[in-house]
């Protein structure tokens, strides 16, 4: 059975992830978000999302 992925959404275009599980994690690495506003850690497979480009992506979605 595949194991769901984690989805968060940070407001800061830089950040770290360790995997969240303390010593039985990974090792922590620095990740920044692209213009798409989205990454994966390469470890973990964690996906996030960049809190501005959501709030942009929503507040574009009723312009005409």
């Amino acid at each position: 059975m595949a194991q769901k992925t984690e989805t968060i959404t940070l407001p800061d275009k830089t950040f770290s992830c360790s995997g969240g599980q303390g010593p039985l994690g990974h090792p922590q690495v620095y990740l920044t978000f692209t213009d798409k506003g989205k990454i994966d850690c390469p470890y973990c497979g964690r996906h996030f999302i960049f809190e501005a480009h959501v709030n942009h992506s929503t507040q574009m979605d009723g312009v005409k």
